[in-house]
């Protein structure tokens, strides 16, 4: 009926229906329905039936608005007039006063939601035009012209290198703060100057073992299967060629087997005093026995980090009155995870310094500064192989950083 009246364009803004009787409720039900028409065409006629009459509206609708409220005609008509017929029969007009109000309402809701599409819209455009020119900013930053290609192409040198992503991106963002364009693209220059940032997050510090009034006393601690008792072996041997045959061998390693044993072949082979100690009271008086020599390496039975029983047993034994600098031996080749944790159960110890052993079954050594940037205590000696002493690297930041940029397979040795 609405497209007969208004045209096949008119659109229902919405129905109710109403009584007329006292308090709304005795009169016979009216369905009210208003419909707009998107034309220059205006009435101000109402279309009123009840049961037998059916009420229309019709407004001026501005144009592009194009909305239709509640529900179809048809489905109203059904639910109120079961009579269809009587709508066709009995089709009058009244005018209603409440049509040019409810038209003006209409226009005006109308055309105040146009201005907030309006002023939302050019809020979204500014707010995406300054985040455009602060990412602008943020990528070209103090220094130059920092491009995502590059940035990528570092990051991805370094994760070769076995560097993990928070390093990386640490290493990455001091590069571009002290290189320009042109030196990005120069590899050799930026891997330089990789090795030079590094080596800011190193710490060697390799125990200066000469011969002097204070004697050296070094004990090394740490997992099973490190190579403890070959490092202590190694250093032994560095000392005797390098300074002075000044030195003794303790253990108090009993647990492993054969452990003893070994660690006398090496002390046969030197030419070196090696004594056993079962309890920390031992170990006082073979420190005091040994007083003369200029250096007391002491082997420890490796512990399992989780063995906390165990570990405070060796604190019993290396009790901070003896001055005992106190190495952890780290294997290059365990997960980082691990070694983290490794490096917090033993530190109630009290270590003072840091080894890395077996870097020639490495493919690469990230690891080193992975840890380094998160301990404190320094590195004092990395071994590269099995050789008694020929593979224990003298090391300085320089040279750690070096190993790690550089691309090795096997033992770092002819």
């Amino acid at each position: 009926m609405i497209k007969k009246e208004l045209g096949p364009d008119a659109l229902i803004i919405s129905t109710r229906t109403v009584r007329n009787g006292k308090l709304g409720i005795l009169g016979k039900p009216t369905l009210e329905i208003t419909a707009a028409i998107d034309s220059g065409m205006e009435t101000d006629k109402d279309y009123t039936v009840t049961p037998e009459t059916f009420r229309l509206e019709s407004v001026k609708q501005t144009p592009g608005f194009n909305h239709v409220v509640d529900q179809p005609l048809d489905h109203l008509l059904q639910q109120h007039l079961p009579d269809q017929k009587s709508i066709h029969t009995d089709f009058s007009f009244s005018p209603s006063p409440e049509t040019t109000a409810s038209k003006n309402l209409l226009v005006d809701d109308v055309h105040e939601l146009k201005k907030m599409v309006k002023d939302l819209s050019g809020e979204i455009s500014r707010i995406s035009v300054a985040s455009a020119r602060q990412k602008e900013k943020d990528l070209f930053t103090s220094s130059g012209d920092r491009t995502d290609s590059q940035e990528k192409k570092i990051i991805s040198m370094l994760r070769d290198r076995g560097i993990n992503g928070y390093c990386s991106r640490k290493i990455s963002s001091l590069l571009f703060d002290k290189l320009s364009t042109q030196e990005l693209d120069n590899p050799e220059f930026v891997t330089s100057t990789i090795i030079t940032v590094i080596q800011s997050f190193l710490r060697a510090a390799p125990p200066v073992l000469l011969p002097s009034d204070n004697q050296h006393r070094i004990a090394l601690v740490g997992p099973t299967g490190v190579g403890k008792t070959t490092t202590l072996a190694k250093i032994a041997a560095s000392f005797l060629t390098g300074h002075s045959p000044s030195v003794a061998l303790i253990t108090i390693d009993t647990y492993r087997i054969a452990a003893v044993e070994q660690l006398k072949v090496y002390g046969e082979i030197m030419h070196l005093p090696v004594d056993v100690v079962i309890t920390p009271d031992q170990l006082k008086q073979a420190i005091e026995k040994h007083r003369d020599k200029d250096l007391i390496l002491i082997d420890t039975a490796g512990r399992s980090p989780k063995d906390e029983l165990c570990i405070r047993e060796l604190s019993t034994f290396l009790s901070p009155e003896l001055n005992i600098d106190k190495h952890l031996v780290l294997s290059a080749t365990t997960r980082e995870s691990e070694l983290f944790n490794t490096i917090e159960r033993f530190n109630t110890v009290g270590i003072t310094h840091t080894i890395f052993t077996k870097i020639d079954e490495c493919a690469n050594l990230g690891v080193l500064v992975n840890i380094q940037i998160q301990n404190s205590n320094p590195l004092s000696f990395v071994t590269n192989g099995q050789r008694v002493p020929e593979d224990l690297v003298e090391i300085s930041n320089n040279r750690v950083a070096e190993l790690i940029m550089s691309q090795h397979e096997g033992p770092l040795h002819d």
